[in-house]
């Protein structure tokens, strides 16, 4: 077996671990990265694809989050794939969502505005008007087609001079800066194992003596919209509210979160929050929903994707739903923290555990991590 030197080997094709090559490449160390499959397919091509500021407490989450979407947006150029700046559309059809949109951008909402129901119309003309007061547009957010990304960073990084891309090898060791794989050893000076929700690879009792659980999450995705179609900015319903960290800094919450409790128990009964995003094709990418713990059923549930379009259904006008797939991800999430890390050995560091916010978080926190060295 033959032995390849460099400074730093990343475990794992999924955001986090191109995040991190992409920005060890920028400080001019030599990468390899291993990815067990052919091509990555968890949940970093499982997932809306949004970038979204919006969602973090401010603070050095929030500033975390804003460097990720400059440094998506500079990658998007870099690799070649789309990436649009379309921001982000909360709606507002009682008075309790009203007050946690209007508390949170008179506190927090520095880059945000409070439309009139008049103008959410304007912004996007298929919201449904019945019953609606207004709503909350944020210009930070950014959607990309998590699938066409991925695959577009992975192409860059292979004809980077200093990167070698590894697929199809799975890691089945680490010890002293080596590691071992199913085809062949190579050793590092620092090693990162980002390998999402796989808790039995490397360092499985690392993983058992943590408090990382998983979350399955249902979407759907509809058929390509007529081409005049524009969505604006992706949309929001209150159920969103009560899901991201930014709104529990908001002392209105509680009203709605226990009004909703008592309307909607089947939505609480599946961690289930209703967005809509459109991606470069015109197709409509909806969801989602949360089930925690760490071994789940593998069959999708007919009635959480019901209950996504019925609610959907409250705040979104749509001539034709016509779905043409769904799926379901898993991703590592820290119940009590954003993120998990641990350094087993000397130089090797574990990184995992973003929860729904992969896609947000990793080049931000890759930055601080490479920046630390």
């Amino acid at each position: 077996m033959s032995e390849l030197k460099v400074d730093v080997i990343i475990i794992g094709g999924g955001i986090v671990g191109l995040a991190h090559a992409t920005l060890a490449l920028e400080k001019g160390l030599q990468v390899i990265l291993i990815e067990q499959n052919e091509m990555a397919v968890g949940a970093s091509v499982r997932n809306f694809g949004l970038i979204w500021p919006i969602g973090q407490p401010a603070g050095p989450l929030y500033e975390r989050a804003r460097r990720s979407r400059d440094i998506w947006l500079k990658m998007s150029k870099k690799a070649n794939f789309w990436a649009h700046e379309n921001g982000s559309l909360h709606l507002a059809y009682a008075k309790d969502e009203w007050a946690v949109l209007a508390e949170y951008h008179e506190n927090y909402g520095s880059e945000t505005k409070l439309l009139s129901s008049k103008e959410v119309i304007d912004l996007s003309p298929s919201v449904n008007m019945d019953g609606l007061i207004g709503g909350i547009y944020s210009n930070t957010e950014v959607n990309v087609n998590p699938k066409k990304a991925i695959y577009a960073i992975t192409n860059w990084l292979n004809r980077q001079e200093k990167c070698v891309l590894k697929y199809g090898e799975k890691a089945t060791n680490v010890n002293g800066g080596v590691v071992t794989t199913t085809k062949s050893k190579y050793s590092a000076d620092k090693v990162l194992v980002c390998s999402g929700s796989d808790f039995q690879s490397l360092y499985p009792t690392i993983f058992a003596s943590s408090n990382l659980i998983k979350s399955k999450l249902q979407m759907l995705r509809t058929e390509a919209q007529p081409k005049k179609f524009n969505l604006g900015p992706t949309l929001c319903g209150a159920l969103t509210l009560r899901h991201y960290e930014s709104f529990a800094q908001c002392n209105s919450l509680d009203v709605l979160k226990r009004r909703i409790d008592k309307e909607y128990p089947e939505y609480n009964d599946w961690g289930i929050h209703v967005m809509v995003a459109q991606n470069e094709f015109n197709e409509l990418i909806i969801g989602d929903s949360h089930e925690y713990g760490q071994t789940f059923d593998p069959f999708d549930k007919r009635d959480i994707n019901d209950l996504i379009l019925d609610y959907m259904s409250t705040f979104f006008n749509l001539n034709s739903l016509k779905i043409k797939e769904t799926w379901h991800g898993i991703y590592a999430k820290n119940p009590n923290k954003t993120e998990f890390t641990a350094e087993p050995e000397e130089n090797v560091k574990v990184i995992t555990g973003f929860g729904g916010a992969g896609m947000t978080f990793s080049f931000g926190f890759a930055e601080e991590e490479i920046s630390s060295w």
